[in-house]
């Protein structure tokens, strides 16, 4: 079976995230959840995993992606969609009865939840029909409403109706917060919705979500998924092998893993080729060749680069491609201090400098460019950094 990059890992596919689900399904119990956390940590993939663990907790979920729409309408209906009115009915006559929609509904339900949902006023827009009848028919039940690409859906709309976003994240907060609610939302995205909402003056619309930090692995799971997904490959290797691809790595995101490992294996292969051998063992000479052939396909990392093309106005692009690549030239990154030195050019005036610098900074460590934890500031994934390096540096 081939190693999955850059889809969403399904079935023995998804390794660990153990406590990261055990902690979301408690914050589930009496919250809704934003799951942040930058690109390629595998967001969508626990989304998939949650669905599929939600029936066990006596919720009936649904996966909905709304990357592809740009309109309030378009949304409603994804979600109403997703939620057929004989998939509800079927559900809740399973837990609690056959119920008929109506603008107050009393009903025991399972997980604690109790009746006496109030259906909040109609917003006063084109969709507030769509809207009400949505709110109404889904309010009461136990319901998952896992809405991925929220962020991505959520800019189109800024862009093109900014008025009709600020309604739409409005009504759905007035949703959110009705009492007696059974349904529970789960956002998430692949780019910061923090960020998008800060970025507009839209933060206090999310603000009774729980915003849940996905991380990285962590190194014992790491090596848990190289080991078996080599061993799917037919491949073995000792600890230490294992190990310093982790080192190499550096971010122990699991799409970085993957994609070192599907080159390593490659190595390995044409080395024992090479050698007229048929082992399937891999060495760590394996992972340094795999390595370096990554970094000899920028296509592998050149989206990295197109995606601030896109996203960025003329000045803020040239300012990070600076940024970037001071941070990127030292293995160990700079200090703040640094590399505000090394912006004068293009930034001359310090207070202006030291904005922009704070702005751009926290686009970058959302979007999985870089970390700013402790006193440097360093590039995230060592493959992209030194990708970086050797591209745009």
């Amino acid at each position: 079976m081939a190693i999955r990059l850059g889809n969403k890992a399904e079935g023995q596919d998804f390794f660990d995230r153990v406590t990261e689900r055990e902690d979301i399904w408690r914050f589930l119990e009496s919250n809704h959840l934003l799951l942040s956390g930058p690109r390629r940590l595998g967001k969508t993939s626990l989304l998939q995993r949650l669905a599929e663990e939600a029936e066990a907790k006596q919720f009936l979920p649904q996966l909905v992606d709304v990357e592809g729409i740009d309109s309030v309408e378009a949304f409603i209906s994804a979600i109403d969609q997703a939620f057929p009115e004989k998939t509800v009915s079927h559900y809740l006559k399973k837990v609690s009865g056959l119920i008929k929609n109506v603008s107050k509904v009393n009903v025991g339900l399972p997980g604690g939840f109790s009746g006496g949902i109030e259906i909040q006023a109609k917003p006063d827009t084109s969709w507030a029909e769509a809207a009400s009848h949505l709110q109404t028919r889904l309010s009461a039940v136990p319901t998952m409403i896992f809405i991925d690409e929220f962020s991505v859906f959520l800019e189109k709309l800024i862009d093109r109706d900014i008025n009709g976003a600020v309604k739409l994240l409005g009504w759905i907060r007035a949703w959110r917060m009705s009492s007696g609610l059974a349904c529970r939302f789960i956002f998430s995205g692949s780019i910061s919705l923090n960020s998008l909402l800060d970025r507009h003056g839209l933060i206090t619309y999310f603000n009774d979500c729980y915003d849940y930090k996905l991380g990285p692995f962590r190194l014992t799971a790491a090596l848990e998924m190289l080991k078996e997904q080599a061993k799917n490959e037919n491949w073995q290797g000792e600890a230490q092998v294992f190990e310093h691809l982790c080192q190499r790595t550096g971010w122990l995101s699991p799409f970085y893993l993957n994609l070192l490992l599907s080159e390593t294996l490659s190595a390995a292969r044409d080395r024992e080729l090479e050698e007229g051998l048929n082992n399937r063992k891999l060495q760590i000479s394996d992972i340094d060749d795999g390595y370096h052939r990554l970094l000899a396909t920028r296509s592998r990392f050149s989206h990295w680069y197109k995606r601030l093309e896109r996203d960025l106005n003329t000045q803020d692009f040239a300012f990070v491609r600076i940024l970037l690549a001071a941070v990127a030239k030292p293995d160990t990154g700079l200090t703040r201090k640094q590399l505000s030195s090394r912006l004068q050019r293009v930034e001359s005036d310090p207070d202006q400098r030291s904005i922009r610098l704070d702005s751009l900074l926290l686009k970058l460590e959302e979007d999985g460019y870089i970390s700013l934890e402790g006193q440097r500031i360093q590039f995230l994934s060592f493959l992209l950094r030194d990708y970086w390096r050797r591209n745009h540096g």
